[in-house]
């Protein structure tokens, strides 16, 4: 299996996976017990957290990675995830935040060490179109085409 990461900049493959490749599934259900302790469930939505450890990366491999991170938060957009023959799993071009641990070098060869890369797949919020957020106690906060937050 391959991974891909788009952006502004292009497309880039990743280094060839390791084993384990973690893939974890996320529930957005609520349970709710009723006074006579019968449960029932919302369902809203499933999403994944795709997890990749790499025992060691060059310091090549390492600024690939580590500059489409730098990136969600100079460009303010996310990048988007392809998994090649994903068995099971349509994985093309969904769109992830992502988040890694920090590096650990090993050697005068600038090595990296036991470095993970974590995707969590997500919706790229588009604040010029006036996206909203509903806040705890039902409130609604707007985002405006300025970029300012409005309630």
């Amino acid at each position: 299996m391959l991974l891909k990461l788009t952006d502004a900049t292009g497309q880039s493959t990743l280094p060839e996976l390791e084993v384990p490749f973690t893939i974890t599934p996320l529930e957005g259900a609520a349970d709710v017990t009723t006074l006579s302790f019968d449960v029932y469930t919302d369902f809203v939505s499933q999403k994944r957290i795709w997890t990749q450890t790499y025992a060691f990366l060059t310091r090549e491999e390492y600024e690939l990675i580590k500059g489409y991170y730098d990136r969600q938060f100079t460009n303010y957009t996310y990048p988007q995830l392809t998994i090649d023959e994903s068995v099971g799993n349509d994985v093309t071009n969904v769109v992830v935040r992502m988040s890694i641990t920090p590096q650990n070098i090993i050697d005068n060869c600038e090595t990296i060490s036991d470095f993970t890369i974590s995707f969590r797949e997500t919706k790229q919020l588009d604040i010029l179109s006036g996206d909203f957020l509903l806040l705890e106690g039902g409130d609604l906060l707007s985002i405006s085409a300025s970029g300012y937050l409005a309630l």
